[in-house]
């Protein structure tokens, strides 16, 4: 069984492009939570509506890999979606960043994620790519849902677009254009281990409230030599490997559509503490390492401490910035959700005096009348 077509919610969306945007040094990745909803016609369709970002065990800029237990954790956190909102909630995918490099997912990437659908064949991988630039020295966010499938692998590649987005420039800035080699695929309890090749380029097409996305075709004249040359090396990668890249339609929705929630930014606040744990552990491992005859010197413990303000600094800049923006825009969607409101409040308020006026008017009166003659006889 492979999938049609892969609808996320906005939050999910914004807990992922958030994730990724958050370094561009090193790869990140997390879990998809949701599930798996299947047509008449034999379709299938991955509904995600929950994230679950993942603390990384290796920081390096080819690989990302995290433990078992945190796997665990996910599921936990997904039997607790479940119990919430009354529906099945559950693992179905993850997701993963290419920084400053292809989206297109490497014969690794595609050989993780065959592996995984031995487990479930519903399975679903996300990639973000990130910080890269096109001959114009545009930034763009490129993402891409992937599942593995036997066969040759695909000619003219595909992306899905979602957004010509400008990144911003930052201090630690570096432009990176080498393949990413020596990568090692663990067991089941290193649980993903990732990599990718170069730099490609999207297009954003969306409207307020509902962003969307569409596929589209990647002309090679527009591409750089260095950018040909990872499509092509990515396809020669897959042609060997027994299993190529089957590319998913993605479409990203309002979270009310897909699933009522008590906290639809349950997600995206994860993200904030599983940043600030990851920052915070390497900052104490850093101190540790500097501890020469049971003290540390000053100015390694000035170093250790500035590059940990730098790096928090950077956090709330990519992290809050990003949420106080959704949280104003709910706020103004609310606005205007509560002004229809009102109004069909007083509509139907109107209707129900109405209907009173006609309806309920001469029993009124009768009943006055025989009162007052009662009174009277009394």
């Amino acid at each position: 069984m492979s999938l049609t077509c892969v609808n996320m919610s906005e939050d999910v969306w914004l807990t992922c492009l958030t994730h990724a945007l958050s370094t561009e040094t090193e790869e990140i990745m997390g879990l998809l939570l949701g599930d798996i909803e299947y047509s008449k016609n034999g379709s299938a369709t991955a509904l995600i509506w929950g994230a679950s970002p993942q603390s990384r065990s290796d920081r390096q800029k080819d690989r990302v890999e995290t433990n078992p237990e945190q796997l665990a954790a996910a599921s936990s956190q997904a039997d607790r979606m479940t119990i919430s909102t009354g529906r099945t909630t559950r693992v179905i995918g993850w997701y993963h960043s290419h920084p400053h490099i292809t989206v297109l997912p490497s014969h690794v990437d595609v050989r993780t994620q065959a592996m995984y659908q031995l487990l479930d064949s519903g399975f679903i991988g996300l990639i973000f790519s990130c910080f890269s630039e096109d001959a114009n020295k545009v930034g763009r966010i490129q993402v891409i849902a992937f599942q593995s499938s036997d066969g040759k692998p695909n000619t003219t590649p595909k992306s899905m677009s979602l957004g010509d987005i400008p990144e911003q420039d930052t201090s630690d800035t570096a432009t990176t254009s080498g393949s990413k080699g020596g990568r090692r695929v663990s067991d089941f309890g290193a649980f993903f281990v990732n990599n990718g090749a170069e730099a490609n380029i999207t297009r954003r097409d969306g409207t307020s409230g509902n962003l969307s996305s569409s596929a589209i075709e990647i002309d090679p004249m527009d591409m750089s030599e260095s950018m040909q040359e990872a499509m092509l090396r990515s396809n020669l990668e897959t042609s060997g490997v027994g299993n190529v890249r089957k590319e998913v339609p993605l479409h990203v929705l309002p979270t009310s559509s897909l699933l009522q929630l008590n906290s639809p930014l349950a997600s995206f606040k994860d993200l904030q503490r599983v940043l600030y744990e990851e920052e915070r552990a390497a900052y104490h491992q850093s101190v540790q390492q500097s501890i020469r005859d049971g003290r540390v010197h000053p100015l390694a413990f000035i170093h250790n401490t500035s590059t940990y303000q730098a790096s928090m600094c950077k956090l709330i800049e990519y992290c809050l910035s990003p949420a106080i923006s959704a949280l104003q825009g709910r706020l103004r969607e609310n606005k205007i959700r509560l002004a229809m409101l009102m109004e069909e409040a007083e509509v139907l308020e109107a209707q129900k005096l109405k209907e009173a006026e006609t309806s309920g008017g001469p029993s009124h009166h009768l009943g006055h009348g025989s009162g007052s003659r009662s009174r009277r006889g009394s």
